[in-house]
């Protein structure tokens, strides 16, 4: 009995639960206190013990004249409830894997040492913007091809980050790379510049707060984002130079 015990406990129930539950499923229908005698639980325990069972399932109760009865539910219920517990296992790992690129991004630097993270597809472009709200960043300057944004991550979501970027009155500086004809922009609040290219390199370099993003838009988007402000300092000097070459 005693590893059935342990068994029942390890599925969750605490040890008065499984005195309670297996003390029930022998005597069948019972009263709280013919169930403390037979599970030698003090009754006020007993109780509890009942409360948390009926809870999940495990036990159920019915009134009989002035009386209230409790009943052990059939095994398998415990089955049901292992299963339930695996959803949740599996939706809470589901959960942690999505949260883990904005938990590194978070991950305070000791000295100067740069903080590396690495991004991967839709989920992990869409975690790089959180991480630039995130920031509360007053200014972000971007180099790069909004075409090849677009294409990838289609116009909804580029309309998207753009309507937030007007909402959050962050100053926006970016140089546009182009082949010929000069794209339209849809940042309101931002302030463009251009520069015509041979070809477009398929990709973008932001700057903001402590912040370096660098982004290639292939089939599916992958990106760096480094924490240093000695480096984010340096960033933004050559950006300012490219600025004033730019048209």
């Amino acid at each position: 009995m005693e590893s059935v015990q342990k068994q029942l406990e390890e599925l969750g129930l605490n040890p008065n639960e499984v005195r309670v539950y297996l003390a029930s499923l022998e005597l069948g229908a019972a009263t709280a206190q013919q169930i403390a005698g037979k599970a030698a639980v003090p009754r006020p325990t007993t109780y509890v013990a009942i409360g948390g069972l009926v809870k999940r399932g495990l036990v159920s109760s019915h009134t009989r004249g002035k009386k209230q009865y409790f009943q052990a539910e059939r095994p398998e219920i415990l089955m049901r409830m292992l299963e339930d517990e695996k959803k949740k296992v599996v939706a809470n790992e589901a959960r942690l894997k999505a949260l883990m690129p904005r938990l590194h991004a978070l991950i305070s630097v000791s000295g100067s040492r740069p903080d590396i993270s690495y991004f991967e597809g839709s989920e992990g472009l869409q975690t790089m913007r959180a991480v630039l709200f995130g920031t509360k960043a007053s200014e972000l300057l971007v180099i790069g091809s909004p075409v090849k944004y677009q294409k990838v991550v289609g116009r909804e979501m580029s309309v998207i980050h753009s309507d937030n970027l007007t909402r959050s009155k962050i100053q926006v500086k970016q140089i546009v790379l182009h082949t010929g004809q000069r794209p339209d922009m849809t940042v309101k609040t931002a302030k463009y510049r251009f520069i015509k290219t041979k070809e477009v390199e398929p990709g973008e370099i932001a700057i903001f707060g402590n912040y370096i993003s660098l982004i290639v838009y292939l089939d599916s988007p992958q990106g760096f984002l480094i924490k240093s402000a000695e480096l984010a300092s340096v960033a933004r000097i050559l950006f300012a130079s490219a600025w004033k070459g730019a048209a």
